[in-house]
């Protein structure tokens, strides 16, 4: 009989550990590609260097522009003075660029949620001399951008839209001193806060293992006030990985979760437990990452991008935030219009509808908004000229632009 209850026991506790995972967010991070990590880190080698004071500095911003660009991001260079002295001259100044990109919440689109790697390297240990041409930064810090452009195509390709703004953050001249965050954050919290920012997710150095996968070991460093992302990271460990972790504080002054933490946020800051041999030298190459492992580390990261942007448990918002979602547009391409009306829509509901009607309010044209998201076409070649108006209706708005017909 005791045989029989410690069974049912076990049956019960494997229920309860089954039913705490989220299998949406286990079906999403087996989506996590290796070899789209892979070649991530090789494109960002190929630059050479991604050293702070190179020249090609602005070229790889504009690379990670285009790339969270293509994954259906909003994103913006944000440039910002590094200094090389206490008291430079001109000669001494070099502009940086932070890519900054979001994907918009659509109930409180200034709740926010950031994740954040830097994309600079250096290779000036051990008297190398030629960091300025070759700086590959393979495991720091081309693995954590290459962590997060792979959760940026795994949000975009599924379609995923958070509730709160997902912030991706690729963070110029760290290497410097954490520059670019210290900037990023100023201006956010300056002269007032610009957001309620619930949850900094921060990648550096996620490539490097040479333990057999059995004894994967990754690092949650943690931060002051932060227990309750931090118990989240270790839960997501467990739940959607086979790592292990460690979890410690040490270090957790020399990354840009830093910059943030700093500031009051609640941060988490994910590394590789064995340190790099190769750590600021030209010897950190592609061939030295693990990438088993780093996808891995990538899907606690994805998992807790999920968790605080998508789901509503952690930093808690309300549909009433909407008020503060940006409000629909609708933007003419050119006016006056021949032959074809082309029209932008931005944050339109998906049944929203359009009617092209005349200056006597007869309806000419009527029909469904192909795409509430982009860019529209409607054949007008069979319209006299003459003065129209283009209305957008919607369940909770109408927005209405006028026309002028030249066929």
């Amino acid at each position: 009989m005791k045989k029989i209850v410690l069974f049912f026991f076990g049956l019960v506790m494997c229920f309860f550990d089954l039913h705490s995972q989220n299998t949406e967010i286990l079906n999403l991070t087996n989506k996590i590609n290796q070899d789209s990590l892979q070649q991530n880190v090789i494109d960002l080698q190929s630059f050479s260097t991604r050293y702070a004071y190179s020249p090609n500095r602005k070229e790889v911003a504009e690379y990670l522009k285009t790339r969270l660009e293509d994954y259906g991001f909003e994103v913006v260079l944000d440039s910002f003075l590094l200094q090389t002295g206490w008291f430079p001259t001109a000669a001494d100044t070099l502009w940086q660029y932070n890519v900054i990109g979001e994907k918009q919440g659509i109930w409180a689109k200034d709740t926010t949620i950031h994740l954040m790697a830097h994309y600079d390297s250096r290779s000036d240990m051990e008297g190398f001399e030629d960091y300025f041409n070759f700086a590959p930064g393979a495991d720091d810090n081309a693995s954590g951008v290459a962590a997060l452009l792979e959760i940026a195509r795994v949000f975009h390709q599924n379609n995923i839209q958070p509730i709160k703004t997902l912030v991706i953050n690729f963070f110029a001249a760290e290497e410097q001193g954490l520059r670019g965050s210290w900037d990023r954050i100023e201006k956010i919290s300056t002269p007032i806060w610009q957001e309620d920012i619930k949850a900094v997710i921060n990648l550096d150095m996620i490539g490097y293992c040479t333990s057999d996968s059995t004894d994967y070991v990754f690092d949650i460093i943690t931060y002051d006030g932060s227990e309750a992302l931090t118990q989240m990271a270790i839960d997501f460990s467990e739940d959607y990985s086979i790592l292990q972790y460690n979890t410690t504080t040490e270090n957790n002054y020399a990354s840009d979760s830093y910059s943030f933490y700093a500031y009051g946020v609640s941060s988490v800051f994910l590394m590789e437990h064995e340190f790099t041999p190769h750590y600021h030298t030209e010897r950190d190459v592609h061939t030295t990452i693990n990438y088993h492992f780093m996808r891995e580390i990538t899907k606690v990261a994805f998992a807790l991008a999920y968790e605080c942007s998508v789901n509503n448990e952690y930093g808690t918002v309300t549909s009433i935030d909407e008020v503060i979602k940006p409000i629909s547009e609708v933007k003419i391409v050119s006016n006056p219009v021949s032959k074809e009306l082309k029209f932008s829509c931005r944050n339109l509901e998906v049944k929203s509808r359009y009617t092209i009607y005349n200056q006597s309010s007869q309806i000419i044209s009527e029909g469904r908004v192909e795409n509430p998201n982009g860019m529209n076409k409607i054949d007008i070649s069979n319209i006299n000229n003459g003065v129209y108006f283009l209305k957008i209706i919607s369940e909770n708005q109408i927005i209405t632009k006028k026309l002028i017909v030249l066929n």
